[in-house]
């Protein structure tokens, strides 16, 4: 019987931006952790989180630290735990935004374990990335014929990323789970992150399939057109009428038809002009975040 391999690896979600509760800001990001060296990773208030923290992660285990609910989701840096799960005393606290009335600390339902700063990763490695690199793991060679050459359906400049890598990111938690605070992670996904936010070189790859998309996007929109005025020509083809008309006529009638196909035309310009302001979401990793009110961490979610 094949063991399975212990995780060593894990990736532990914080909110980088403004969040109040309790009248206090629980705002905590990689700048932070740098700051103070050391923190609790108090109020994980998710029973399967919680049973992570208590009994899997051991002292030396390295963490992605995730930059969660804000404008760019990433990972933005590295950690290490520093002191193995313990009760999460916080929650004894009626005083504390994360206070649980239910948790006795002669039978405490929560734990936490301490994190200590280690890295802040030169890129930030964006979620949206980590969802693209994975819908090219199902194309990619399989890791035994190629585990460690570069996959042929990246650019050069992501040619560290390995068949493997990319079946890892695929696989993750991350990628199909998400919102778990506190995620296990396989070595290979550890390190395709790591490599990432170290090498980068991601961006160009990038804006090329994002133009492609806007491309595709607006040949789709020109043929649904095209589509629509070949329609509407077969009907006014159908509207003239089945006896000539007199010669009189027929200049009236040009002349109207003329005088009418201004107006389509028009409308065709004012729709080609809209398309122009057609926004695409991304964005670049912001300035460095302030520091909070207070040197200890308080956090929340799942």
């Amino acid at each position: 019987m094949v063991e399975s391999r212990q995780i060593t690896h894990w990736l532990v979600k914080a909110q980088p931006e403004t969040r109040i509760e309790k009248g206090v800001n629980v705002r905590f990001s990689i700048d932070d952790l740098e700051r103070n060296k050391t923190t609790t990773w108090e109020g994980v208030r998710n029973h399967e989180a919680k049973k992570l923290l208590k009994n899997e992660m051991k002292r030396g285990h390295e963490c992605l630290f995730y930059a969660s609910n804000c404008k760019v989701p990433g990972v933005t840096g590295l950690a290490r735990v520093s002191k193995e799960g313990y009760p999460d005393f916080n929650a004894w606290d009626p005083k504390h935004p994360y206070y649980d009335p239910k948790s006795k600390e002669s039978n405490p339902t929560w734990f936490m374990v301490d994190v200590e700063f280690v890295a802040k990763l030169e890129h930030l490695v964006p979620l949206s990335l980590l969802q693209a690199l994975a819908t090219l793991a199902s194309s990619s060679p399989s890791p035994s014929s190629a585990s460690s050459s570069p996959d042929p359906a990246l650019p050069t400049s992501l040619s560290y990323l390995t068949p493997i890598h990319l079946r890892a990111i695929a696989s993750s938690a991350l990628i199909r789970r998400g919102r778990l605070s506190v995620q296990p992670v396989e070595d290979d996904f550890f390190e395709a992150v790591k490599l990432l936010g170290e090498q980068g070189g991601w961006e160009d790859w990038e804006s090329a399939k994002e133009k492609k998309g806007r491309k595709a996007a607006a040949a789709k929109a020109g043929k649904g057109k095209a589509k629509a005025d070949d329609e509407e020509g077969e009907g006014e083809k159908e509207d003239k009428p089945a006896t000539k008309p007199s010669k009189a006529r027929t200049g009236s009638r040009a002349k109207g038809e003329g005088q009418a196909k201004k107006a389509p035309e028009m409308e065709e310009g004012a729709a080609g002009g809209a398309s122009d302001d057609e926004v695409t979401t991304g964005g670049k990793r912001g300035a460095k975040t302030a520091g909070t009110r207070s040197s200890k961490r308080l956090r929340g979610g799942s």
